[in-house]
């Protein structure tokens, strides 16, 4: 046989057919009860009071504070399941993409967008406190960029 014979045939042969893309479908459904987890904890995030003392070891909400910490923790962990979920789908052969991609868009925007911003107003809130703390290895979050601040402008 021929190569041109042989090359014809393969151009001939239909394409194989894209099997449905289960591992970016249960990533999307996973990004969707990412996104409703969200809103809850957005409903729960604006019923807790405004003022500081109502964050105190003392108040009687505490137990409002750990189930909105816990909530915010499974969609966190739910979210990066969905994205990574999504990332695998978009590398199976033979699948189609277009759910992989619609999966990775959403769970990377919901984990960025919701987290990225808690992390960045963690990490920028301004504090009174300018002192540096002689325990490095135990300091609040909250007060990370001042000694940060502090231990750069001492050297």
């Amino acid at each position: 046989m021929s190569e041109s014979a042989q090359s014809q045939r393969l151009r001939d042969d239909p394409p194989t057919p894209q099997h449905s893309n289960t591992v970016a479908l249960i990533g999307v459904i996973l990004a969707v009860v990412g996104a409703i987890f969200c809103s809850i904890l957005f409903l729960l995030a604006h019923q807790l009071p405004d003022s500081i003392e109502s964050f105190g070891p003392q108040n009687a909400n505490s137990s409002a504070h750990l189930r909105l910490l816990i909530l915010g923790c499974s969609t966190a962990v739910l979210l990066l399941v969905s994205l990574i979920l999504s990332i695998v789908g978009l590398f199976l052969p033979n699948r189609s993409r277009k759910l992989a991609i619609a999966g990775t868009i959403a769970s990377l925007v919901l984990f960025l967008g919701v987290f990225g911003v808690l992390i960045a107003a963690v990490l920028f809130a301004p504090d009174e406190q300018t002192t540096f703390d002689p325990h490095p290895l135990s300091p609040s979050i909250g007060t990370l960029p001042v000694h940060l601040r502090a231990a750069v402008g001492r050297h």
